[in-house]
């Protein structure tokens, strides 16, 4: 019976050992640096006064003097605009070293976090870069392009629109995700709304989640909605309902662990201890490692590791 004793001792504390050596592991990784090329840099001034500015009443307006512009030209054309961008996300932006996530969708990389000093990544000159065919409504390329970058833009002519105000920006871009909802385009359309600073954008992403055909829009919209804060309800949602998809379920379970929002740690708690699926339930230990509140993250990944029964939950809290 003693040395049965001294086996469980031992085993109790390799445990916590391991565990508190993956903790500093995932610490490391948190801070691990991500390295970023920095390309030259140009003033907002400097990178508009190279493009074709062109006047009208409105974002449609506008829209319509570039065609007309471009209709002698017999070259594709993009035609840009900017708006007003969503504080704590950067979008190709010059830093060498990251701390965070980092998301490429073509030729657009999304930051979200801070630099290694802890300041946070943040690009606020961004715009809507919409490639045309000669003299021709169709569009077909979206970019989303950091104005402080030096790019040639594929060599083809650049008309300026101006700045677009939210209303019309959403719904243009709303316009071109229903008119191709499975294509890439469409992709970039939601990304674009997701990185307007306005209120409505949030309900435009839970319709896209809830109606969209394409699984890589719901994927986005249900990333972005955590990144926007204050829909753990929508968002818990999905994730405890046994009809949907699981890779959405787990999507949004890293949503939430991603989330600033407070309480979100307890919301996955909560979720880990009523849903029964064990590789969701997985999903919501990693979505726990993700969390910011590092001290309570850790405790409940402890408590997993020590008396959870499922052996792949127990090494996922681990690790």
């Amino acid at each position: 019976m003693r040395l049965m004793n001294t086996i469980k001792v031992f085993a109790s504390c390799l445990l916590l050992s391991t565990v508190a050596c993956a903790r500093s592991n995932l610490a490391i990784a948190t801070a691990a640096v991500v390295s970023a090329q920095v390309e030259q840099t140009q003033s907002p001034s400097t990178t508009v006064q190279s493009f074709t500015a062109v006047e009208g009443a409105d974002l449609a307006s506008r829209l319509e003097a570039a065609r007309q512009r471009a209709r002698s030209s017999q070259t594709p054309y993009w035609s840009a605009y900017s708006f007003d961008v969503r504080p704590g996300v950067g979008v190709d932006a010059s830093i060498r070293e990251f701390h965070g996530s980092m998301n490429t969708t073509g030729e657009t990389s999304v930051f979200v976090g801070t630099t290694a000093g802890g300041v946070t990544v943040e690009t606020r000159n961004l715009a809507i870069f919409l490639l045309r065919d000669p003299g021709g409504q169709q569009v077909t390329r979206m970019e989303i392009y950091n104005l402080e970058r030096k790019r040639e833009y594929a060599g083809y002519p650049v008309y300026w629109l101006g700045r677009a105000n939210n209303e019309e920006s959403l719904n243009y871009l709303r316009s071109i995700m229903e008119a191709s909802p499975l294509t890439m385009l469409g992709e970039r359309a939601v990304l674009g709304i997701s990185l307007h600073d306005d209120a409505r954008v949030a309900p435009m992403l839970k319709n896209f989640i809830r109606t969209s055909p394409n699984g890589r829009i719901r994927s986005s919209a249900i990333y972005w909605l955590g990144q926007i804060g204050g829909e753990q309800a929508f968002l818990a949602d999905i994730v405890r309902n046994d009809g949907e998809d699981k890779k959405f379920r787990r999507a949004a379970a890293f949503a939430i662990g991603e989330s600033k929002d407070r309480g979100a740690l307890n919301t996955l708690q909560s979720l880990y201890d009523t849903l029964k699926d064990p590789e969701v339930r997985r999903s919501v230990i990693q979505a726990a490692g993700n969390n910011q509140e590092r001290d309570a993250a850790f405790a409940f990944l402890l408590k997993v590791a020590r008396s959870e029964p499922d052996r792949d939950a127990r090494r996922a809290a681990v690790q």
